[in-house]
């Protein structure tokens, strides 16, 4: 069962002067963000917002996260982010997260224990595609830049 709208683009684009995460549906229940840069607290709440609000509306997704260009990130968004998966942990079938360049921290580990089983933390993006591809095997076309919308984080913030 796809769980995104067909009429919506693959992935849109939030973002602000200090980075972006792109974010949609890449195949059936199957959810997927990548940010780019610094995660601001605006970019990071509208994340959250978003991903709260896909929640409400199904039974369970798979959710990859790709972290791998990230810089810096607002604690603030971080702590929402965690909030919502303790949240809505049952509603995670997956929770795959590739790791930024400073590897596998000792927050991430914390995430992980606090959440349990289904989360994946991973620093090898051959491993993290490996996965992301079996469970969502057109994800390479969805994740064409040309499919992605933008919008900034302020847009988002006012739906």
């Amino acid at each position: 069962m796809m769980s995104r709208d067909s009429h919506q683009p693959a992935l849109e684009v939030l973002k602000d002067e200090q980075g972006s995460v792109a974010l949609g549906w890449v195949g059936p229940d199957v959810f997927y963000a990548r940010f780019e840069r610094g995660l601001s607290a605006k970019v990071g709440m509208a994340h959250v917002a978003r991903l709260e609000e896909i929640l409400r509306r199904v039974p369970s997704l798979k959710y990859f996260s790709d972290s791998s260009a990230l810089t810096e990130y607002d604690l603030l968004a971080r702590s929402a982010f965690v909030r919502l998966v303790l949240e809505n942990r049952r509603k995670f079938s997956a929770l795959v997260m590739l790791t930024w360049s400073a590897g596998v921290t000792p927050a991430a580990q914390a995430f992980a224990a606090a959440v349990g089983s289904p989360v994946v933390i991973l620093a090898d993006a051959v491993e993290f595609d490996k996965l992301l591809l079996q469970a969502a095997p057109f994800a390479r076309h969805r994740l064409s830049a040309n499919a992605w919308v933008k919008a900034s984080a302020q847009d988002i913030v006012r739906r």
